[in-house]
């Protein structure tokens, strides 16, 4: 299961190797594993045909991150840059591969690996049913810690009172968050 948030606000999540892998075992790719905003309201059509004997939302999911990590390796292969030594296997093997690519690279590849890393760990802990990975992020707009996840919306939205009398938009998705957060970070330039 998820490891149990000692994290304070803003406090890194989980890594998104370690969520994935957790999302890959059969407990979570079974059929109804997981529960949508539609399957929580109680009431729905009839249906004509049985569900899919897997969790569909799960496999697309680590799909997607899978495909999107190898996308960025095959990228940054393609960039001038040295050829990184075998690593651990799996998925933490591919990520780390991904950050050493990413060091000789320089910091717009930084920036666009730690936004992803974050939006993967963030979508796995949200498919898994952890709500609090967003409360640990400010909110863009007013800067306090008021965003709770609209699992409605697929987004974040700000609860603060103060921040509902600016102009600004109150919801954001996790890809908006992500390059929040990675603008916030401090980048380190390789010498």
């Amino acid at each position: 299961m998820i490891r149990p948030s000692t994290a304070q606000p803003g406090g890194d999540a989980q890594e998104p190797a370690e969520l994935l892998d957790e999302l890959d075992s059969p407990d979570w790719k079974q059929a109804g594993s997981t529960a949508g905003p539609g399957e929580r309201l109680g009431r729905s059509a009839t249906r004509v045909h049985s569900s899919a004997p897997a969790n569909m939302t799960v496999l697309d999911h680590i799909a997607t991150c899978d495909n999107e990590i190898a996308r960025f390796i095959a990228d940054a292969r393609s960039a001038p840059a040295p050829e990184p030594e075998p690593g651990q296997p799996g998925r933490a093997g591919v990520y780390e591969r991904a950050r050493v690519q990413a060091d000789h690279l320089g910091v717009d590849w930084k920036a666009y690996l730690v936004a992803m890393e974050w939006r993967h760990a963030v979508s796995s802990a949200l498919l898994m049913g952890d709500t609090d990975v967003i409360c640990r992020e400010p909110c863009p707009a007013c800067g306090t810690w008021g965003l709770v996840w609209a699992e409605t919306h697929k987004a974040a939205m700000c609860v603060n009172r103060y921040c509902a009398d600016q102009d600004g938009p109150r919801m954001w998705t996790l890809a908006q968050l992500a390059v929040e957060r990675a603008s916030r970070r401090p980048h380190q330039i390789a010498v």
